[in-house]
């Protein structure tokens, strides 16, 4: 599927006539007062948290910098609608988990938040809804009962260079999640990361279930 999302990335700017990272910017994190982006050459550094990649062979966290790696050479050779997965579409957003939390509540609320409308409701619906009955994933958005017990959540999951995040949310109750971890072993249980998982289960019984 990552595949997909570089060749919409390009379409993007095909269509647009506008770099994917600044569509994204002036079309989502703007108007969601969103501070992040995939053009790691135009954020604050000092911002950046430092990531760990496992190594399990030596069962020891080492630094991960390609992370952050700078794409200034890249884009000044940049061709548009050709060489867009400079970028990584498939997951090159760098992004703090209370911003993502923005991001996550535009979902929840099918497409507005912060008083905008970032998609239309229609767009949200069909991306929230399963086209896989094995994994239940829609475009970008999957739904999982394998989360927290009892409940069927909606979101996505991320992992790149070592980074691990979490994003679900339960639209009917109005309740969402999201958890970044610069660092884990990644053992896996029913499809998730089994730290994620935990974080999860944790936050939900210790600050929604109560």
């Amino acid at each position: 599927c990552n595949l997909n999302y570089n060749m919409t990335g390009a379409i993007i700017e095909r269509y647009s006539g506008e770099r994917f990272d600044q569509y994204v910017k002036h079309h989502v994190l703007d108007p969601l007062n969103i501070y992040g982006g995939y053009c790691v050459d135009s954020l604050d550094k000092n911002r950046f948290a430092t990531i760990y990649d496992f190594n399990k062979e030596t069962v020891k966290f080492i630094n991960s910098p390609n992370a952050y790696a700078p794409r200034s050479e890249e884009i000044s050779h940049y061709e548009m609608g050709k060489t867009t997965p400079i970028f990584s579409p498939t997951g090159g957003m760098k992004i703090s988990a209370t911003d993502l939390a923005k991001y996550m509540i535009m979902h929840m609320n099918l497409g507005k938040a912060n008083g905008k409308r970032i998609i239309s409701k229609k767009s949200a619906r069909i991306m929230q809804t399963p086209l896989s009955t094995d994994e239940n994933y829609g475009l970008a958005i999957l739904k999982t009962d394998k989360l927290i017990e009892g409940k069927t959540l909606t979101g996505h999951t991320g992992s790149a260079y070592g980074l691990f995040s979490t994003m679900f949310f339960e639209p009917s109750e109005k309740f969402g999640i999201v958890v970044i971890s610069n660092g884990c072993n990644p053992v896996y249980d029913n499809g998730f990361n089994v730290f994620m998982k935990n974080t999860v289960n944790s936050l939900y019984k210790n600050l929604i279930a109560q």
